[in-house]
């Protein structure tokens, strides 16, 4: 079996996690690769470059980007970007999620302001690629080098063709279909089984192989009550010399989807569901946090006042306003000013509660990490920053300050009960099976005919 992925987003992550914790772990190739993928992950960079991890590499700090002399560096929690004096010559791009101010991507601009190319940087700050723009903003070409510098992929992305440079030799590809069905032929694996989520490239390639084979695809996306045509072609067993099966990990999707099939269609269809490891274990104590880089948390102070059997954890990565400064007046509140990241993991091993509620962008990605430190997650339904993980029962209106999420706050405390109601709730929402049924779906997609 091999997992065959374009993109390592986060649908695609769950689903990656899922069949390692429900031991179906497989080779797993990676098409497009964004630098910071899984170290393990194979990628068509990372095959014809020889990639190699530097000893001790780490990823690019912000202010050390190389820019020509006298240009100076300057940034923010944010993003970062580089002046030639008043000039803005290039902005710096951070990669999302814990780690802060580190750099993925700097785009280029020319005199007028409009960009020019982008370099692209991996997760030990090795510059690997570059992306050429037209004055449209349009992509003419990307590079992709090796730790040399030297040229190892060429995409043109006006003709949708691709060169590569390997092994002494210069091969042409009329498009990325062709040239990544070369890569896979060139890994000389098994190719009997894949398994993908995407109806688009991943299927593509599998649709035109002239190797037989049996696959799944993990169809993860939305079809907005419209069965896509690619997949009507698996449920009509019409995939060549590949048979597919469908797994299903959301409930409501596989409804939406199997109540359009008929029997022979509906065979090949499967409902799935996902596999979580949980880094703590909820004990249902009041220990409440809030991870916010805004002093615009509706109704905080009045939530804390009615609920004073709870401890309120507020953390930021800056520096707070007099606004958030204040809340020290009660005795159940602490602050976190410019919080550490290592603070951050104390936190959420020792609450049982996040609370949703500043306006503004999430920080930390921290309401998949509450999820996966088996938090209960209650919130504003107008600002929900993750609702992946959130479930609706577990939103409210901030309106009559915000008087249903107090209750709901105090129903949890008095009652166990009501607590395991809500977080089964989001284990539900988050479509959670367990490794066995995982398994058995899986296996049973597998020998299904």
């Amino acid at each position: 079996m091999v997992n065959l992925f374009e993109h390592f987003d986060r649908e695609t992550s769950i689903l990656y996690d899922s069949l390692n914790l429900a031991d179906q772990k497989a080779p797993t190739i990676v098409l497009v690769d964004d630098g910071f993928l899984p170290e393990e992950v194979i990628t068509p960079y990372r095959f014809f470059a020889q990639y190699q991890a530097p000893k001790n590499g780490r990823p690019l700090y912000f202010n050390e980007v190389v820019v020509p002399r006298f240009w100076e560096i300057e940034g923010n929690n944010e993003s970062a970007w580089v002046k030639d004096m008043s000039h803005k010559r290039a902005e710096i791009q951070f990669r999302p999620g814990e780690k802060r101010r580190h750099v993925s991507d700097v785009e280029w601009f020319n005199q007028q302001g409009q960009l020019q190319y982008v370099d692209h940087y991996t997760q030990h700050g090795v510059l690997f690629a570059q992306t050429v723009y037209d004055l449209r903003g349009e992509m003419i070409l990307r590079r992709y080098f090796d730790q040399e510098g030297k040229d190892v992929i060429y995409q043109n992305f006006l003709a949708g063709a691709v060169v590569l440079n390997w092994q002494g030799q210069q091969y042409h590809f009329e498009s990325n279909i062709e040239f990544f069905t070369f890569f896979i032929e060139a890994l000389e694996i098994d190719l009997s089984h894949f398994v993908i989520n995407s109806l688009g490239v991943p299927f593509s390639i599998l649709y035109r192989f002239k190797h037989k084979g049996h696959d799944i695809l993990y169809w993860q996306e939305d079809c907005r009550g419209h069965i896509p045509g690619n997949m009507e072609l698996i449920l009509n067993k019409e995939t060549g010399l590949r048979e597919m099966n469908i797994i299903i990990p959301d409930k409501e999707e596989y409804q939406v989807i199997t109540n359009q099939l008929d029997d022979d269609q509906h065979a090949v269809v499967r409902e799935g569901g996902y596999v979580y490891k949980y880094v703590g274990k909820n004990t249902h104590q009041p220990q409440i946090v809030t991870m916010t880089n805004t002093d615009q948390i509706h109704h905080v102070a009045s939530i804390i006042e009615d609920c004073p059997f709870a401890q309120f954890h507020i953390g930021a990565v800056t520096e707070m306003s007099s606004e958030l400064t204040q809340l020290e007046r009660y005795k159940n509140v602490k602050l976190y000013q410019a919080i550490e990241l290592s603070t951050v993991e104390k936190l959420y091993q020792k609450c049982d509660i996040y609370l949703d509620i500043n306006e503004a962008g999430e920080i930390i990605d921290a309401v998949r990490k509450a999820f996966e430190y088996d938090m209960l997650i209650l919130g504003y339904d107008a600002i929900a920053h993750n609702r992946t993980y959130t479930a609706p029962q577990n939103l409210f209106s901030k309106d009559n300050e915000a008087a249903d999420l107090k209750q709901a706050l105090r129903d949890v405390h008095l009652k166990k009960r009501c607590f395991k109601v809500r977080q089964q709730y989001q284990k539900t929402h988050a479509n959670e099976i367990t490794r066995k049924q995982f398994k058995a779906i899986h296996q049973l997609a597998y020998v299904q005919k």
